[in-house]
């Protein structure tokens, strides 16, 4: 059984600008929970599965389906006094690549993660994650809550990542987006 999960990596500029926001949590509020994957994306779904390889092949059929798609962050938000994200704002494109690949994984895993099902699900960019004190949560949520942060992306990528017994999660296949639906 492996857990692997469906997501889209920032490009360009916006990837630089959230690495740098992850390097200030962890200067400024030891928190490097986030960095187990060293790609700042927004997750789609997750799960385990027993087929990888025929999850893989049968995904890239998919992933022909689907267009590059657009982004834009607007602000920070918090999970609880866990996780500070970049609010990623819910569109029809979304939407629809969300249920898609909870629909494609609905046939390939167990257990998809509850909090990334159409019905919960919150897109976001999450900058800092299981490591946060409360001290250190406050300090930051209190310096974030307000400030202005937006940005726009189009995406062209939808990635199959996995995640390690060291905890590490690592990207098993990137597909390139081209397809003419989302």
């Amino acid at each position: 059984m492996e857990t692997i999960g469906i997501l889209s990596i920032l490009e360009g500029k916006p990837y630089k600008v959230v690495k740098k926001l992850w390097k200030i949590f962890e200067e400024k509020y030891n928190s490097v929970g986030v960095q187990v994957f060293s790609h700042p994306n927004i997750t789609f779904q997750a799960g385990e599965t027993e087929n990888l390889k025929q999850l893989k092949k049968d995904f890239e059929i998919l992933v022909n389906e689907i267009k590059p798609f657009e982004i834009e962050v607007d602000g920070f938000g918090h999970f609880d006094k866990k996780v500070i994200y970049l609010k990623v704002k819910k569109n029809s494109d979304l939407i629809e690549i969300n249920k898609k690949v909870n629909d494609f994984l609905r046939s390939y895993c167990f257990k998809l993660f509850e909090y990334y099902t159409p019905k919960n699900w919150i897109p976001h960019i999450t900058l800092a994650m299981g490591d946060l004190t409360k001290e250190n949560f406050e300090i930051a949520w209190n310096e974030l809550r307000n400030k202005k942060f937006r940005f726009k992306q189009r995406l062209h990528n939808l990635c199959i990542v996995k995640w390690y017994p060291s905890g590490k999660i690592k990207i098993v296949k990137k597909f390139n987006l081209k397809g003419v639906i989302p």
